[in-house]
């Protein structure tokens, strides 16, 4: 098999270090001149009002107080990796007990959380990623709908894309979009911008779609499934980065339109319909 589920999923060892939350995190923040009292105070009045949780990072991208390439480096710089199982009991996806009897059973087996909680049959691989991308802020696409461009292959070669299992998806605006397997691979970005010499930008998918996306783009394999519909919807999960969503809306002419997926995720923004799609703008940070 190409791809692997998603490494960073609470396994034990220093790669799955706490991400500080709440308070903390935005003392952090604070300290590193990212963000001012005030906006973490509001964000915190925002996360605390908030039906179902969600990051703190995510919410100050949302309104604009930070990127996602200052979230991502901050966590690189001081080692913090989310651990996907306490982000699952957060979410609901999954009772503290049933946390437990995984931890157990990934003791016995040695593998990855991610892997054991499907195993177990507690939670689906989109289940799993969406709770990943929520706390990394990074968008979950279908690649199935998307049309590769193949100059895409000359910026990262199939050497490389098979090795660190990695997709690119569009470039665009001095901005190259790639889909990874492991979306907390925080030093993936910067080893990507080394390479292409442009600003990279990441987005994740299903282990079989980003298996068939790179079949697509490296080994001539079929065209995206775009059936009757010229402007598909390529969101599985919510939209984490509206920037990415909106470049791909444009320049793909696809739609970003979060689903509800048969109940298992509910904490889906809307987002506006539209030829050409658009996404919904966040309230900006500095209107309080």
């Amino acid at each position: 098999m190409l791809l692997r589920i998603a490494s960073a999923n609470g396994a034990a060892g220093a790669d799955s270090v706490e991400t500080p939350t709440g308070s903390r995190f935005g003392e952090l923040l604070v300290d590193e001149a990212l963000i001012t009292p005030d906006q973490l105070t509001e964000a915190l009045r925002v996360q605390s009002t908030l039906a179902a949780y969600t990051p703190l990072g995510e919410i100050l991208m949302t309104r604009g107080c930070l990127t996602r390439t200052q979230l991502t480096s901050l966590l690189r710089r001081h080692r913090k990796r989310a651990r996907l199982g306490e982000l699952l009991v957060r979410a609901k996806r999954i009772t503290p007990e049933q946390l437990q009897t995984a931890l157990a059973r990934q003791r016995q087996i040695r593998q990855p959380l991610g892997r054991t909680l499907m195993a177990l049959g507690y939670v689906t691989e989109v289940t799993m990623r969406e709770a990943l991308c929520a706390q990394m802020s990074v968008n979950f696409f279908d690649l199935d709908h998307i049309s590769l461009d193949p100059a895409l292959a000359k910026l990262i070669n199939e050497k490389y894309a098979l090795k660190r299992r990695v997709v690119p998806i569009l470039r665009a605006e001095g901005i190259l979009v790639v889909a990874v397997d492991d979306p907390a691979d925080v030093m993936i970005v910067e080893d990507l911008q080394r390479l292409v010499r442009l600003r990279v930008e990441i987005v994740t998918s299903t282990v079989e779609k980003i298996q068939r996306a790179f079949t697509r783009l490296y080994g001539a394999g079929p065209g995206p499934n775009v059936a009757a519909d010229p402007h598909p919807n390529i969101m599985i999960g919510a939209v984490h980065d509206p920037e990415v969503a909106d470049l791909a809306a444009r320049v793909l002419k696809v739609k970003i339109l979060p689903p509800l997926l048969a109940g298992e995720l509910t904490d889906f923004r809307a987002s506006s319909a539209g030829d050409p799609p658009v996404v919904r703008r966040p309230r900006s940070c500095e209107s309080g």
